[in-house]
């Protein structure tokens, strides 16, 4: 279910320059949100298959969460894919995506923090490399600017 909205993400990451040459970067997320949603609400429905069991869960839906979703909506999503989109028009994609690498491990230092989970001695080596590689792509290139005060 996951790689139908990473696969749209990565289609509209190559086309967000094209699209932002023709529409104003806000507009161009706030479709990309929208798109992103109408698939994952048609896959629902298809995963659904008239069992009912969605329509039980939505009767369940209360204040509370609206309130959530409008603050994981705003801020986890137009604000945030806002911003990637930005920079991404602005940056370099390859620097820009490298970044994502970063978001399991957010949650896992959020869940080692907040839910006192346990992260095992290869998840912590799994984060370290990922941090590395991280850093080594987006830290700036020392060689180059050496290569370049020798032309």
């Amino acid at each position: 279910m996951l790689l139908i909205p990473l696969t749209q993400v990565c289609v509209f990451c190559f086309w967000y320059r094209w699209v932002t040459k023709h529409c104003d970067p806000v507009t161009a997320t706030a479709w990309h949100m929208v798109l992103g949603g109408a698939i994952l609400a048609a896959a629902a429905l298809a995963a659904d298959s008239g069992s009912g069991e969605l329509a039980s869960r939505l009767q369940q839906f209360d204040g509370n969460d609206a309130l959530a979703m409008a603050y994981v909506s705003l801020l986890g999503g137009a604000a945030s894919y806002g911003i990637f989109f930005y920079e991404a028009t602005h940056g370099s994609l390859t620097a820009l995506s490298s970044l994502t690498f970063l978001t399991p491990m957010f949650a896992a230092g959020t869940g080692f923090l907040v839910l006192g989970e346990t992260l095992t001695p290869v998840q912590l080596l799994g984060a370290a490399i990922t941090l590395a590689a991280v850093f080594m792509i987006n830290a700036p290139a020392s060689h180059q600017s050496a290569d370049v005060s020798k032309e």
